[in-house]
Parts: structure tokens; C-alpha cells; sequence
């Protein structure tokens, strides 16, 4: 939030220390469908850049690393102010609502710092699909969730069938070697017996992002 504001630090020390408030905001969706304990925004975005480094050196697109690797770790600092918005309550909002308020944080977050812009730029890079290293980031924070789902799954959680199936969570699996990746994970979960729903809905009501 803006508490770190005229403490008397430099605009570099203010916006580390609201960058890492993402350590306590939880991840909604996981939440709701009691997981206990569930991971933070940070933990996320962590998993996010580690994912996009490996698949990174695997991929046969020409890929700016760097770049990606920053639009990994700006993709959700506009939830250190506006928390994590899961899907269902996006949907309502509308996603063009959500994002504009995104937008107005990551703006504020690093006004006054030098070449803050560019920060700016990539994250909007990322909302908007605009260039390759957006796009996958877009696939890989979907690939995470699925694979932080299926290891709660492991633990014990019960409630996560429905979102599995919904087309929405892989609406930006253009990429093979992501798709390959879920596909396995798929795979996976179904050889343990995660895969128990015998439901009719598409999951789209409850689907976590």
C-alpha cells in the first residue's frame, strides 16, 4: 500500500517494500475452496518465473529472456494494492474493469522511479497478449496453477475437479511444449485417481486464475 510512502526513503526502497506486501496476499481461488495454508501471490509469481526460465531453453520461438523473465515477475504487482481477483468474481467485474484498475496501480507503483516505465510496458505486454515473451508468460501462470492444483490434490484437497475441464484456463496454450506439459500432468492426475468428477458443469462458475 502507499504506508511506505514519505518515511523519508528513497522511491527505490518504497517500492521494494510494497512489492513484497505480495508475500501476504493469499491466492483467492484456493481459498475459497478451502485449501488451508494455501499460497501467497508471491509464491505464485516465484513458480511463474522459474517455469518461464526452464521452458525458455526448450522452446523453438526466438525468446528475449530477460524480457520474459521480467514480465514473469511483474505479472501480478498489481495485486500487492487490489489483492488476488479470482475468475468468478472477474467475470462479474468484467476483465477490462479489472485490468484498468491493474493498470492505474503498476502505474502509480512505479511513478518516480527512473525508467519505471518500462515496467509498465512489460506488464502491460502481459495483459495484452502484444508480444511472444506476453503470451507465454500468460501460458505458463495458467500451467502453474494447474500444477500447484494437482499438488494440493496430492495433499488431500477434495474441491478443485470442476476447473479442470474449463477451456478458459487454456485459452493461451498455443504453445506445444506448454500444452505437452499439461497433457503429461493430465495424465498424471488421472493415473492417481484425482480425476474423480463425474459432474456435468464445465467448471466455469468456480475456475481458479
Amino acid at each position: 500500500m502507499t504506508r511506505w510512502r514519505g518515511k523519508g526513503c528513497s522511491r527505490l526502497l518504497e517500492i521494494i517494500l510494497e512489492c513484497n506486501e505480495l508475500k501476504a496476499i493469499p491466492r483467492m481461488g484456493w481459498r475459497v475452496r478451502g485449501v488451508r495454508n494455501g499460497e501467497s501471490v508471491a509464491e505464485h509469481s516465484y513458480a511463474v518465473a522459474l517455469i518461464a526460465m526452464l521452458v525458455a531453453d526448450r522452446l523453438d520461438v526466438d525468446i528475449d529472456r530477460e524480457k520474459l523473465l521480467k514480465i514473469a515477475l511483474v505479472h501480478d504487482l498489481p495485486e500487492h494494492m487490489l489483492g488476488d481477483i479470482h475468475a468468478p468474481a472477474t467475470r462479474l467485474l468484467g476483465e477490462d474493469v479489472k485490468e484498468a484498475a491493474e493498470l492505474r496501480i503498476i502505474r502509480r507503483l512505479f511513478t518516480g522511479l527512473e525508467d519505471g516505465g518500462e515496467y509498465v510496458d512489460l506488464w502491460k505486454e502481459f495483459a495484452d497478449r502484444s508480444s511472444v515473451e506476453g503470451k507465454l508468460v500468460r501460458a505458463i501462470d495458467k500451467l502453474e496453477m494447474f500444477t500447484q492444483a494437482y499438488q494440493y490434490e496430492c495433499a488431500g484437497n477434495r474441491m478443485l475437479d470442476d476447473f479442470w475441464g474449463w477451456e478458459g484456463n487454456m485459452r493461451d496454450f498455443g504453445f506445444s511444449e506448454i500444452r505437452e506439459l499439461y497433457d503429461e500432468l493430465m495424465g498424471l492426475r488421472t493415473r492417481e485417481g484425482h480425476n474423480r468428477s463425474d459432474t456435468s458443469t464445465n467448471g466455469e462458475d468456480d475456475a481458479l486464475e
